[in-house]
């Protein structure tokens, strides 16, 4: 899968993923990790080796995102 398919596949289903918890009640990022962990190598390996050579950078994003969200200065 190229960068950008890949990257649209993880967006567009942590958003599902994220609407489906919360519809169960649960916090949305619950949904939206175990996309990131189904996606990811550890189960289908659906993700592009170019996205994962940068997901430091990623995870350091979406850590500013969360914590920018709850309030917490970072």
């Amino acid at each position: 899968m190229s960068f950008l398919t890949s990257f649209a596949v993880i967006f567009l289903c942590a958003l599902l993923f994220g609407k489906i918890a919360c519809l169960l009640k649960l916090p949305p990022l619950l949904g939206m990790l175990i996309v990131g962990i189904v996606l990811g190598p550890c189960a289908l390996n659906l993700i592009s080796p170019d996205i994962l050579n940068i997901s430091t950078d990623l995870r350091q994003a979406a850590l500013i995102v969360i914590l920018t969200g709850a309030g917490f200065p970072f």
